[in-house]
């Protein structure tokens, strides 16, 4: 009888995980920051299947409901545009099957779309 629970969770976790792409038009999200006195870029990709790479090596699997949450919010700004890096800057790349956008912004930027910060910011905490 223990076996029935799990399964349909298994069930119901992957059927999740299938539907993010379908159900957002999202693929996959590359986001990260760069620049500074070396210039270095720490990158990470958040796919569609939940699992978070840190520079193209996977680093962990994100709750589904999370990466969905994720997904429907970067979906609101695939054709947002914005590109003034600086010294210091941040990225968001929403990958959908029609179109790449990349989003760049400066460090203390006050006049991109507050909905960008904080999608950045759920990104973020998927690091941690």
């Amino acid at each position: 009888m223990k076996i029935l629970p799990l399964f349909l969770c298994i069930l119901l976790n992957s059927c999740v995980t299938g539907r993010i792409a379908t159900k957002t038009g999202v693929e996959e999200i590359h986001f990260g920051n760069g620049g500074g006195f070396t210039g270095e870029v720490k990158e990470y990709t958040l796919t569609s299947e939940s699992k978070l790479l840190e520079n193209e090596k996977e680093s962990k699997k994100i709750d589904s409901k999370i990466t969905f949450e994720v997904f429907n919010s970067a979906k609101e700004l695939k054709d947002y545009q914005y590109n003034k890096p600086d010294n210091m800057y941040s990225f968001i790349e929403i990958k959908t099957k029609e179109k790449t956008n990349r989003i760049v912004w400066s460090y203390g930027s006050t006049d991109i779309d507050e909905k960008v910060i904080e999608l950045y910011s759920k990104l973020i905490l998927t690091t941690k």
